[in-house]
C-alpha cells in the first residue's frame, strides 16, 4: 500500500504548575511528529488530506500549546484563582507526566486529522536535560486515558475529553453541581464557542482544497496569511 510520511520538528515551551514548589517550572522541548496519508484514490487526494492534517497540528502546537500552563484537574482552583486572566492557554491532563503529555498530543492529533490519514508517532525532547520519549501507536483510539468527562470532575462541561474533541482546545473542567454544570454549558453555546474553536480549521480546509489544483507529492501549503487572522480559544468557563 502506497503512503505519503511527513515529518515537523517544533520548539515548544510549558509553563507546568508546581504546587511543591510554589512555582510555574518551564520546559523548552522539541516536539516531533510523523504525518502518513494511505487508502486515498490518488497522489491529489492524499496531498489534500495530508496537507490538512500536517497544518492543524502545526496550528496547535504553534499558535495554541506553545506557552501554555500545563496542570491537573486537583489543581484547578489554582488555575482559576490566579491565571483565569491570563492570555496563556490552559492544558490539563490526567496527571503529570511527559508520557501523558505526548499521549494526549497523540490522541489529541489523531481526532483533528482526516479519516486517511494518521499520525503514529510523536517524540518530546527536553532541550535542557536532553532527555526524550518517543510514543509509538497504530490504532487510533488504543490509549491509556479517560474514556469519559468524569476524571475532571462529576459534572463535566463536555462530554468527552479534550483529546477527543474536534476542536483546538486542551482544558476541561466541572460545576459543583448540575446546575453550574447547564448554565456554563448554556454560557458556552450562546457565545458559540464551539464554533469559534473550529474556525481556523475550517479556514485550513478551504485554503488547502483552494491551493491544490494539481499539487505535487509532499507538497506544503504555506498558511502564514491564516496565522494572521487566527481565533485562539481564549473562552474559559465562569464559575457561578
Amino acid at each position: 500500500m502506497k503512503s505519503l510520511r511527513l515529518h515537523k520538528m517544533v520548539p515548544v515551551k510549558l509553563l507546568f504548575v508546581n504546587t511543591e514548589a510554589r512555582m510555574l517550572e518551564q520546559k523548552d522541548y522539541e516536539i516531533e511528529f510523523s504525518i502518513h496519508t494511505e487508502g486515498v484514490a490518488g497522489m491529489s487526494e492524499g496531498a489534500v488530506s495530508q496537507n490538512k492534517g500536517f497544518q492543524k497540528i502545526n496550528y496547535m502546537l504553534n499558535d495554541i500549546i506553545n506557552e501554555s500552563i500545563v496542570y491537573a484537574p486537583e489543581q484547578t482552583h489554582l488555575m482559576e484563582k490566579y491565571f483565569a486572566d491570563y492570555d496563556n492557554n490552559f492544558f490539563v491532563i490526567p496527571m503529570i507526566s511527559e508520557t501523558m503529555l505526548i499521549e494526549c498530543l497523540h490522541c489529541k492529533f489523531n481526532t483533528i486529522v482526516d479519516e486517511n490519514t494518521y499520525v503514529d508517532f510523536i517524540s518530546l525532547k527536553d532541550k535542557v536535560s536532553n532527555l526524550g520519549y518517543t510514543y509509538l501507536n497504530d490504532e487510533h483510539g488504543d490509549y491509556d486515558l479517560p474514556v469519559d468527562n468524569t476524571w475532571i470532575g462529576e459534572f463535566p462541561f463536555w462530554d468527552r475529553p479534550w483529546w477527543e474533541r474536534y476542536d483546538s482546545t486542551t482544558f476541561d473542567n466541572s460545576g459543583k453541581d448540575e446546575i453550574e454544570q447547564e448554565v456554563v454549558i448554556q454560557d458556552r453555546e450562546e457565545k458559540q464557542v464551539d464554533r469559534l474553536t473550529t474556525m481556523v480549521f475550517d479556514e485550513i480546509d478551504k485554503s488547502i482544497e483552494a491551493s491544490l489544483g494539481e499539487p505535487k507529492s509532499g507538497e506544503i501549503v504555506d498558511l502564514e496569511e491564516l496565522r494572521k487572522k487566527k481565533v485562539k480559544a481564549k473562552w474559559k468557563p465562569t464559575l457561578v
